[in-house]
């Protein structure tokens, strides 16, 4: 994206969203999910590979930096509670205790973010939003990775955000 792009996208959401309408949110650390194989019974379950960790990190900072680009969402500071999530994880698993986490740091949504590795090229993204103050979720997104890339995750974050977390979030701020 060049510099005026984003300029230009800046200037168009302020003109079409209303000041102060960025919501609060909780970006929570993605989670890395692997199938288990039947060697992995006898041999052990295989560690994530450094490249995946890294990706994992990068495509968290991708997202975090496009959800706020539109106005929609602004995150907010998750590192004082950064020992209470990492003994919560994996979150998707942690029967709601996101929405007690995301209440803590003032945020009014959640993001819970899962890549499930379906192959050693094709990854699943999914990306719950949970309203806080209802406790309840909002929306599951989904899309599909192919490729275990940087350019490939990358390229599944950008699309899931333009297409589906950014579009939704802007229908619901323009109705009445």
């Amino acid at each position: 994206m060049t510099f005026r792009f984003v300029v230009a996208l800046l200037a168009l959401s302020a003109a079409v969203l209303p000041a102060g309408a960025a919501q609060k949110a909780a970006v929570f650390p993605f989670i890395l999910t692997a199938p288990v194989n039947e060697e992995d019974f006898f041999v052990g379950k295989k560690a994530t590979s450094p490249e995946e960790l890294a990706r994992i990190k990068l495509i968290h900072e991708e997202f975090s930096k496009l959800i706020a680009v539109g106005g929609a969402y602004e995150a907010v500071d998750l590192s004082p509670l950064a020992a209470e999530i990492e003994s919560k994880m994996p979150l998707h698993e942690c029967n709601g205790c996101e929405m007690d986490l995301a209440q803590k740091a003032g945020a009014e949504v959640a993001f819970v973010v899962l890549v499930e590795k379906a192959s050693a090229t094709v990854l699943n993204l999914s990306v719950t939003e949970v309203d806080v103050a209802k406790q309840k979720v909002n929306r599951n997104m989904m899309a599909v990775i192919q490729g275990n890339t940087d350019d490939a995750w990358l390229g599944g974050v950008r699309w899931i955000v333009k297409n589906r977390v950014l579009k939704s979030n802007t229908a619901k701020a323009a109705s009445p």
